[in-house]
């Protein structure tokens, strides 16, 4: 096999902090190419050609780098998307194959954090060519691109890289030999058959309104004033005068746990606040409900409302005067002396805080006066106050009948989704959408430790973490063709099947081949009511409820119906159940879980606990279905991508997020992209057995929607 070996060096845009160095910001450049053919132990001769430098008159012809691809039986790279991209945006052909050195160290980590760049990968392989340049670094640092560092530093940087690409790319092969990583064969040639439909969607992109975008973006504003305007309100009936910061973490334990720190020292020793030397959260003790009481009594103390009184420094004006000073020379000496020469702006009163109040305790309790519930709410500053944490005391306030508090609790909840959805989404789209009027999204291969594809980085979104019913950003993603269609297909209910499949529950079967709602089962339990009366809403918020035993969930804490649930679901999906235990007690003993597409998970120190608990049980029961489950979308992914080329399309595959996949969809060929996505997706089974020599027992389902953006959408037949 001929094996070229490539590295493109390009420009990098910085704005606002973020670097920007995708082939379609326009502003970028190539400004070399090197490459090579990968003899026995190394590439003997690096060819160059460069484009785009300051130092460099003319431009190189880029016959030599066209024929070699071309010629080429694979192309090796370390992160190959970003080169792939680079050369399909300036005309040049891939080969038949595409290799990365970047995903072969992602797999061999086997769910384990490690730096995956070249530099770290070499050095952990023993490299010997690796020559990095301290100037380069520096020079990034300064802001400084290939363009405008010295050629020949840049010349012998990446000569260098080149090199140790193939070099790092033969000391795998022996690596992925060893009896132990031989399923990992499996995964690695579906993983690069991904890559170049990753490739096909980043640059085909997504159509945007921005001015649809505006507009959300002002609903969006208007709600958070009226959020921050209630919440404040309610934050001074129980707190009193003093203001609260409700992006405080220590002011956010003050309102909801009504405590707050004696001393941040002894709260981080007594919860093991923190992380250790590799940079892991610290495992919080383990404590008795007692004890966790009395941790809480020795490190906290009770928030008293409080009562404004005028400043007698600044006679309520909230400010103080400084004035200039100025040195002067006796004796050899200097002094600061203070001058008559006020400056220009006022500085705030320290005693105040500058709303010209003092703040006098009432000595009654303030706040909302909920409960943390382990050491695990423990915080650096308090108590947590997260997205899941304040579910839970939703429910806990509800069980209490405190209606303060649930109406808070909904409403910070629901300010910092806002909040996310204003900072993360609405800006980030209009940060990335290029002047073309198209977002181009970067999905990432090689972040997720279960295998499933991450989104986000430089000036691209986090598409991943999007909302996925109802959301109104999804407006703002519109066809690029006249009277196109936005089409969206989603596999129905795939981590519940792929947790029957994988312990092939005999009940989960039956109710996948019966047709039955999980979802609405679920709801119909939780809410306690029949199956029959249950709303599209209440069936929709059961679904995290679904979710939670497949991955280990046991409901304590939660009330009485809600773990009536958790007993009964293991009651009916005893071998969901069964299997479950099986993972936990095999990790226990060689601490590796494999799926059937041969992806392997590895915890090495995994034991089991005083209460009977195994550590990382979360990650031992949620890896295998979300593993699975991502390489089955990733498999029809590749599968819709090959009869879209073979159907020679107009319309474009756009995205892919969670478990589906998007189509702008030109008006004459509906019907072609709906049996394609159908094709593609319920034929996954085949796939799978001639990849990993997998028969699956369950079937796939899939629902196709379509309408003139990615939100007003309606289901197909």
């Amino acid at each position: 096999m001929d094996i070229l070996v490539l590295d493109l060096e390009t420009t990098v845009e910085r704005i606002e902090g973020r670097i920007d160095n995708s082939p379609k910001n326009p502003r970028n450049k190539c400004v070399s190419g090197y490459w090579g053919w990968l003899g026995d132990d190394t590439v003997d001769h690096v060819k160059k050609a460069v484009w785009y430098h300051k130092d460099y008159n003319g431009c190189d012809p880029t016959d030599e780098l066209r024929a070699d691809l071309l010629s080429a039986d694979m192309m090796l790279c370390h992160n190959t998307k970003f080169d792939a991209e680079w050369l399909l945006e300036m005309g040049f052909t891939l080969p038949p194959l595409v290799f990365d050195t970047m995903i072969v160290e992602y797999l061999l980590a086997k769910g384990q954090r490690r730096p995956l760049s070249l530099k770290e990968s070499a050095i952990r392989r023993k490299v010997k060519s690796l020559k990095k340049s301290e100037l380069i670094d520096d020079m990034f640092r300064e802001g400084i691109d290939f363009s405008e560092m010295p050629l020949d530093v840049v010349n012998e940087y990446a000569e260098a890289d080149v090199k140790a690409c193939g070099e790092l790319y033969l000391a795998q092969l022996p690596i992925l030999e060893r009896e132990h990583n031989q399923s990992l064969k499996k995964v690695i040639p579906f993983m690069h058959e991904m890559l170049l439909f990753l490739c096909e969607i980043e640059m085909n992109g997504v159509k945007v309104d921005l001015d649809v975008l505006e507009e959300v973006e002002h609903q969006f504003q208007a709600e958070k004033d009226i959020l921050e305007k209630r919440l404040n309100e309610i934050v001074e009936s129980v707190m009193g005068d003093r203001p609260i910061n409700l992006n405080s973490g220590a002011d956010m334990t003050r309102v909801i746990y009504s405590r707050e720190l004696i001393s941040r020292d002894a709260h981080q020793q007594t919860f093991n606040i923190g992380t250790n030397e590799a940079g892991k959260s610290l495992r919080p003790p383990y404590m008795s409900s007692s004890q966790f009481i009395d941790a809480v009594r020795a490190t906290t103390r009770i928030v008293h409302k409080t009562t404004a009184i005028q400043c007698p420094d600044c006679s309520g004006k909230g400010s103080t005067q400084k004035f200039k000073v100025k040195t002067q020379i006796k004796r050899g000496k200097k002094y600061r002396v203070q001058t008559d020469e006020p400056y220009k702006n006022r500085t705030k009163c320290k005693t105040c805080v500058g709303i010209g109040a003092i703040y006098q305790s009432t000595g009654v309790a303030a706040g909302l006066r909920m409960s943390p519930s382990s050491p695990y709410d423990a915080s650096i500053n308090g108590f947590k106050t997260d997205k899941e944490t304040i579910k839970g005391l939703i429910l806990q306030a509800e069980r209490k009948k405190n209606d303060v508090a649930v109406e808070f609790l909904t409403k910070i909840s629901r300010l910092n989704a806002l909040s996310t959805y204003l900072d993360s989404f609405v800006a980030g789209i209009q940060r990335g959408t290029r002047n073309s009027g198209f977002l181009h999204a970067n999905f990432n291969q090689c972040v997720a430790s279960t295998g499933r594809l991450s989104s986000g980085g430089g000036m691209s979104i986090n598409l991943q973490n999007q909302p996925k019913r109802g959301f109104p950003v999804r407006k703002c993603f519109i066809s690029r063709f006249e009277n196109g269609t936005w089409i969206e297909s989603d596999y129905s209910g795939l981590e519940f099947r792929t947790a029957c499949e994988l312990s092939r529950d005999s009940q989960g079967l039956a109710d996948i081949l019966e047709g039955k709602d999980i979802h609405r089962q679920t709801a119909s339990i939780v809410e306690q009511k029949p199956a029959d009366q249950v709303t599209k809403d209440e069936r929709q918020r059961a679904k995290a409820q679904t979710f939670l035993p497949l991955f280990g969930g046991t409901g304590n804490g939660q009330p009485a119906h809600i773990k009536a649930y958790f007993d009964k679901f293991y009651g009916i999906y005893e071998g969901i159940h069964g299997w479950h235990q099986s993972l936990m007690t095999g990790t226990l003993k060689n601490g590796t879980v494999e799926t059937p597409s041969g992806r392997q998970y590895f915890w090495p120190n995994v034991e089991r606990t005083k209460n009977g608990r195994v550590t990382r049980a979360t990650q031992i029961l949620n890896y295998p279905v979300q593993g699975f489950s991502a390489d089955l979308v990733q498999l029809a992914c590749i599968r819709a991508f090959r009869l879209f080329k073979q159907a020679n399309l107009r319309s474009k595959l756009t995205l892919t997020v969670h478990d589906s996949i998007c189509v702008d969809t030109h008006p004459d060929e509906i019907e072609q992209v709906k049996s394609i996505l159908t094709e593609a997706m319920t034929g996954v089974g085949e796939e799978a057995e001639e990849r990993f020599g997998y028969k699956l027992v369950v079937p796939l389902d899939i629902e196709i929607s379509g309408g003139p953006n990615w939100l007003e959408q309606q289901e197909y037949a």
